[in-house]
């Protein structure tokens, strides 16, 4: 997978340093301080960030905090790189959300091995989490800001689900994002394009409704806004495996 780094680092060859240590195997993006380095990530989210904590314009904290804060990159792991070494320094930058608080001159195989360590659990998590709301949509395990969003989006497609026109943008107007922000962020939680998880909250309410027995095939696809019956007779057979007749009878 191709894994996108941001560097935030005022100081140009430290900021040089770290890219040659990570290009290789990740493609790597720079910003010079706190400020430019926001912009970067909300426009961008990256997959991980490294940043310093001493910088002008927003220093590595408060970027940090503002990161974990905002619905749209409250997911991104940061590793925060300071020279300062007292406990109560690391425990600002930690309390901040930063994951790691690595301090400097650091090792370039640490630095390394922090990168592969969470990204590799970004990706377990994401994994559990992309079982778990396909299986459980309104039973999730995740962070305060995440789960939030979460149930906003649930709340906003559930209500809009017999709508034949609520698609992707719709919804990330509702949700105050644009649409290009809101495939990422989705993406990123979940490994789902959005477009196919509300596509199955409409076939599993299908599933429900035709269980019922009280409205025939054209009516259950109606209800959960598909127009086109032969459509959603294909669509719900490629999900369940069975034809919406076939799952009646079943």
């Amino acid at each position: 997978m191709n894994t996108n780094i941001l560097i935030i680092e005022d100081n140009a060859e430290v900021r040089d340093f770290i890219r040659i240590c990570l290009q290789t195997d990740h493609s790597v993006s720079e910003a010079p301080n706190g400020k430019a380095g926001w912009d970067c990530a909300v426009n961008d989210l990256p997959d991980l960030i490294i940043t310093d904590v001493m910088m002008p314009e927003m220093n590595g904290n408060e970027f940090c905090q503002r990161l974990k804060n905002d619905v749209r990159t409250s997911h991104i792991p940061v590793i925060m790189l300071t020279a300062k070494t007292s406990v109560d320094q690391q425990l600002e930058g930690l309390e901040s959300g930063a994951d790691v608080y690595l301090t400097k001159p650091f090792s370039v195989k640490v630095l390394q091995s922090y990168v592969k360590n969470l990204l590799r659990l970004k990706e377990s998590q994401r994994q559990h989490f992309s079982q778990k709301i396909f299986l459980e949509p309104t039973q999730t395990e995740i962070g305060t800001v995440d789960k939030k969003f979460m149930e906003r989006l649930m709340e906003v497609i559930e209500a809009n689900l017999n709508n034949p026109e609520f698609h992707v943008s719709a919804l990330a107007r509702e949700v105050g994002m644009s649409t290009a922000v809101l495939y990422k962020k989705f993406n990123a939680l979940t490994q789902m394009p959005i477009g196919e998880f509300i596509k199955s909250l409409r076939l599993k309410k299908a599933a429900l409704l035709l269980r019922n027995d009280k409205l025939n095939i054209a009516e259950v696809a109606w209800e959960v806004g598909f127009n086109d019956r032969k459509y959603f007779s294909k669509e719900f057979k490629k999900f369940f495996g069975q034809t919406p007749s076939e799952y009646i009878a079943g």
